[in-house]
């Protein structure tokens, strides 16, 4: 091939391009006009959406996917090009039938929520049958259901959706908000605390050969659930921790109350209500039972603070292991500040921004929560084991709290885009660092944690929301005040033994007494 003909190809390649990409819009448009999209209102800020793509576009679509296939097939017995339509589309049928569905699903609803002028939170839940043809109908990913979807040989496709919307709010005034800089030093408590965290780090579970369930044991059982008196899941040796839990998208908040002193071989019955916006919508508005029949307890053994210990740390006494873990509080200090001041700036714009959100958090914008917040215990170093007690906790009473993250969520969102603020990749990249130090992991697997799920983003969110909220600080009236007060270890020693005292003197089961210990606590 000359030079000449080398360069008319390119430029063929290129024109080529471009038609294809100014062909993108029109199909859009197209499918846009052709689409009949109709919306019933589910709840607030929640919509239902039933699209239907008519036959002509279904059909237009097919033909250009065979055409395609025969122009660039190659069949036994036929010459590039030249095999019958018939049997291209006997041959490729199936396969030309998944991707289409698949591209029809996606394109329509992205057309329908544009005709429909809608601006939905996230991906849509598609209504769709289960694999078991006795199952009925559930809110799935888009993923799911195209597993279970056909492509109608000869009909319309038709196809319900559910989303939340994005709500609609205003901002309040973002200068010159006012700020308290508190005052803070470290304390031998806090090293003490941080001791404490290595230990927990290298802690690990094991069997209980005795004794009752407490706060946090790790339980395996078999578990059966059930609604309306049928079993609906049964599952051997699954594992969860003997707190509130979340089991089949159920919130059991109970839970730790009921597994707490019982043992191994016992049998733990609960109760709870199926959420509103559960997957399955036979499930919604009923109570699920839950027994869970106790095969094995494991507790967290931490290792003791001895000189083996503080030599594997890499220290040569308990006094130089304090000495650095103080130094390097000190140095984290004034991003616990830092960070205080971004949670008053954050604080203000909760009560300062008038919104309403969608009825019952799904499922999915809680999990984004959850993944937030677990970004931010790695950062700050929490041992796994708290990590997921806190993820356990917040799923759980996925109420209040959650609901204000969410709604700062749209806040910082709307902030962003006013302020043109983004995260770039090595900020990203630096944060992932810090994570694997503050974990004693290594970078790549700290990624490839944060990998699953909505890790990488909950971190990308954080770095911008701190970013916006810096900014905001550049702006901010801020005081300096006096710290907190800590209570001395004489006050706290008190507290103890009177909590002690007052769970000796209680006359109620061992659950009235975790109250009792809790409320004294508290």
């Amino acid at each position: 091939m000359t030079d000449e003909q080398a360069g008319l190809e390119d430029e063929q390649t290129a024109v080529d391009d471009a038609d294809q990409a100014s062909e993108e819009p029109d199909e859009a448009a197209k499918l846009k006009e052709a689409i009949e999209v109709s919306t019933e209102d589910v709840g607030t800020l929640r919509k239902k959406l039933t699209i239907t793509i008519p036959r002509d576009a279904i059909d237009e679509r097919l033909d250009e996917q065979y055409s395609e296939l025969k122009r660039d097939s190659i069949v036994p017995g036929f010459r590039k090009g030249h095999a019958p339509l018939k049997l291209i589309q006997k041959r490729f049928g199936h396969d030309v039938g998944d991707q289409l569905i698949s591209k029809l699903v996606s394109a329509g609803y992205l057309a329908a929520i544009e005709k429909a002028e809608l601006k939905p939170i996230g991906d849509p839940l598609i209504w769709a049958r289960g694999k078991d043809q006795d199952e009925g109908e559930k809110l799935v990913s888009i993923e799911k259901a195209l597993e279970v979807m056909e492509l109608p040989d000869e009909e319309s496709l038709t196809f319900a959706c559910e989303i939340e919307l994005r709500p609609e709010f205003e901002f309040p005034e973002l200068e010159g908000i006012k700020v308290d800089k508190p005052k803070v030093e470290i304390t031998d408590e806090d090293v003490d605390a941080e001791i404490k965290r290595y230990q927990s780090m290298r802690g690990q579970y094991v069997p209980l050969t005795g004794g009752t369930i407490e706060e946090d044991d790790l339980i395996i059982a078999d578990m059966t659930m059930r609604v309306d008196g049928k079993v609906v899941k049964e599952e051997k040796n699954a594992s969860f921790a003997a707190r509130g839990q979340v089991i089949e998208g159920v919130v059991i908040e109970n839970l730790g109350d009921a597994l707490i002193g019982t043992s191994s071989g016992d049998t733990v019955t609960a109760e709870a209500d199926v959420g509103d916006d559960h997957e399955n919508l036979d499930y919604r508005g009923k109570k699920a039972a839950f027994e869970i029949a106790i095969k094995d307890v494991k507790r967290l053994e931490v290792p003791a603070l001895d000189q083996q210990f503080i030599e594997v740390l890499g220290f040569d006494s308990k006094e130089e292991l304090r000495s650095h873990l103080r130094y390097t509080l000190e140095s984290y200090l004034s991003t616990v500040v830092q960070r205080g001041m971004r949670g008053q700036i954050g604080k203000y714009l909760l009560e300062n921004c008038e919104m309403e959100l969608p009825t019952g958090l799904s499922q999915r914008q809680t999990e984004r929560v959850v993944a937030r917040r677990k970004v931010e215990l790695w950062q700050r170093g929490v041992p796994d084991q708290e990590v997921e007690k806190h993820m356990d906790e917040l799923r759980s009473k996925a109420g209040e709290d959650t609901v204000k993250e969410l709604k700062l969520f749209f806040i910082m969102e709307k902030v962003a885009e006013q302020m043109e603020i983004e995260v770039l990749d090595e900020e990203l990249n630096g944060a992932i660092a810090g994570i694997a130090a503050r974990q004693g992991k290594r970078f790549d697997r700290v990624r490839d944690e944060l990998s699953k799920g909505e890790g990488l983003m909950a971190l990308y969110l954080q770095l911008r929301d701190d970013k916006i909220l810096d900014a905001l600080l550049q702006k901010a009236v801020i005081t300096e005040i006096e710290g907190p007060k800590k209570k001395t270890a004489k006050k706290a020693k008190k507290t103890e033994k009177t909590t002690k005292s007052t769970v000796k003197k209680s006359t109620g089961t061992k659950k009235a007494g975790r109250a009792t210990e809790k409320k004294a606590q508290g």
